[in-house]
């Protein structure tokens, strides 16, 4: 079972490569509105995770996720299911 710091470490280093500015990235950080990540990446990203915690997020799911938190939050409900 993955542990939230876990998940949270795993979405810094997926978010990375769309990060270039090297903002500071909390459980707090908006994903679009903080990071600045653009529908394309947060696709990526939700891909990447999903691969990686073999879990399937639900689209609906994912246009309701605002912050890294709560992304952490989903993935660790979705792997637990």
């Amino acid at each position: 079972m993955p542990q939230h710091d876990e998940i949270f470490a795993k979405v810094c280093e997926l978010l990375k490569p769309y990060n270039p500015e090297n903002r500071p990235i909390t459980m707090q950080s908006g994903i679009v509105s903080d990071l600045e990540v653009d529908s394309v990446a947060v696709f990526d990203l939700v891909m990447g995770l999903e691969d990686h915690y073999d879990v399937s997020i639900p689209m609906e799911m994912v246009s309701d996720i605002k912050t890294v938190g709560e992304l952490c939050t989903a993935i660790k409900q979705l792997a637990e299911e």
